[in-house]
This record gives structure tokens, sequence and C-alpha cells, in this order.
């Protein structure tokens, strides 16, 4: 089977972007004090601490992930709630999951007055901004698709 120059290309760099993950881990304790955690957890970005105070202050991190890749560095925090929160390389989150539901002050608002229209009362449970869309899966099994600035889509 021959080759052309595109196709290897795109293998080649296929493998390299998965051999430059680079993937640092740290698991707490769930009877951790967030003061005297271990010095990776003190490198986590500023942004990222500021954001699971506000929006999760009574959730302890239980693991917390900060891989290099080819477009960055990513980071990814499990809480002791069950909550998963995956952050860009600024800190800004990306995917969020949470079995119990997701704050409603992350939904971004033309999102969350479409639910609260057409499905009042369920819960989020996972979100997800994409590329040039959204991702949203309610509790009762619903997936929606919203474009990247909020408008519906469809049912996913």
């Amino acid at each position: 089977m021959k080759l052309n120059k595109p196709s290897l290309i795109l293998m080649f760099s296929g493998a390299l972007f998965l051999q430059a993950v680079e993937k640092t881990e740290i698991t707490l304790s769930p009877l951790a004090n967030s003061v005297k955690l271990s010095v990776l957890y003190q490198e986590m970005p500023a942004t990222i601490k500021s954001f699971l105070a506000k929006y999760y202050p009574k959730a302890t991190v239980v693991k917390y992930e900060a891989k290099s890749t080819v477009v960055g560095k990513k980071y990814e925090v499990k809480l002791n709630n069950g909550a998963e929160i995956d952050f860009d390389k600024n800190g800004n989150w990306e995917e969020i999951s949470d079995k119990q539901g997701i704050v409603s002050a992350l939904i971004p608002a033309k999102i969350k007055a479409y639910l609260d229209q057409h499905y009042k009362g369920i819960k989020v449970e996972s979100i997800d901004k994409e590329r040039n869309k959204i991702k949203v899966d309610l509790q009762n099994d619903i997936d929606l698709e919203f474009d990247k600035n909020g408008k519906f889509l469809r049912v996913d």
C-alpha cells in the first residue's frame, strides 16, 4: 500500500501528539487540610483555586492533574462530592460534570433561560464547551446542543 504525503504527515503528527502529553497527577486524602497540601496542589493556578472556592466552597480536592499537551497545559480536578472539572491553560473551565447538578451560576445565561423555559426543574449533569458549541447533558438523559453564543441547535 502506497501512502501519500498528507497521509504520512497526518499519521506522524497524530503519533507526535499522543507522545507529547506529559501528565502530573496528585491524589489527595479526603482528610487533607487545604493549607497543608502538596507542592503540586500549591502550584495549581490561582484562577482554578478561586473558581473552586467560589463555586464549590464545601468540596475538597481529591485528585488534581496537570497535563502538558501540544496545545498547552490542561488541568483536571476531581472533588470529594463527585464533581469533575476540566480547565484550559488559562484556568477557564472547559467541562464540568456533577451528578448532583451543576451550579446554575456556571451555566451561560441564554442556555439557562432556555432550560428554565423547556426543562424547568431538571438539573444539568454536565456541560462541555467545545470549539463552536456547548453540549449540555440533563439528569433525565436528554442531551442538548447549543452554539457558542447559547442559541439552541438540537437535541443530541
